[in-house]
């Protein structure tokens, strides 16, 4: 019995230190929440963004990207309102970022209903990725693109 004794504390203190540790898992999904902006003296509103993983064609082939969308509703549906954000992004394993501005304009389609989206891809390789936007001073989004 001694020794069932010794192999079951063996046991409690070798598994015992891991018991707190939680498991790393890549985020494949990030949002930024909704906040005011100011598009024009006539357009106002709010803005929120999100970004995932996704594939993109680069030169013929798949790589690992990211898309990020905007969602822009200035209250009036007309078109006449529209919302630039500047997008910019950096893989921070590999060096690599880049930017881009994306422009969502507030309007209600007769099929979709309101429509204040705009979306576009990035090739940024796999890795860990921050997208920034300039309607969300100090807020970032940072994803996982898994290895290859």
């Amino acid at each position: 019995m001694t020794s069932f004794r010794a192999v079951s504390a063996l046991a409690v203190a070798l598994t015992a230190p891991w018991l707190g540790v939680a498991t790393a898992h890549a985020q494949a999904f990030a949002q930024l929440d909704r906040v005011p902006v100011v598009a024009s003296p006539t357009c106002a509103g709010s803005v929120s963004a999100d970004a995932q993983v996704t594939p993109v064609q680069v030169d013929g082939k798949v790589e690992d990207g990211v898309r990020v969308a905007i969602f822009y509703d200035a209250g009036i549906y007309d078109g006449s309102c529209s919302l630039t954000v500047t997008v910019d992004w950096k893989n921070l394993d590999t060096g690599a970022s880049g930017s881009t501005d994306l422009t969502a304009v507030s309007r209600i389609d007769g099929h979709y209903g309101f429509i204040g989206y705009a979306n576009t891809t990035f090739g940024t390789g796999s890795g860990t990725v921050t997208v920034t936007l300039s309607s969300h001073p100090g807020a970032e989004m940072r994803i996982t693109s898994p290895s290859a």
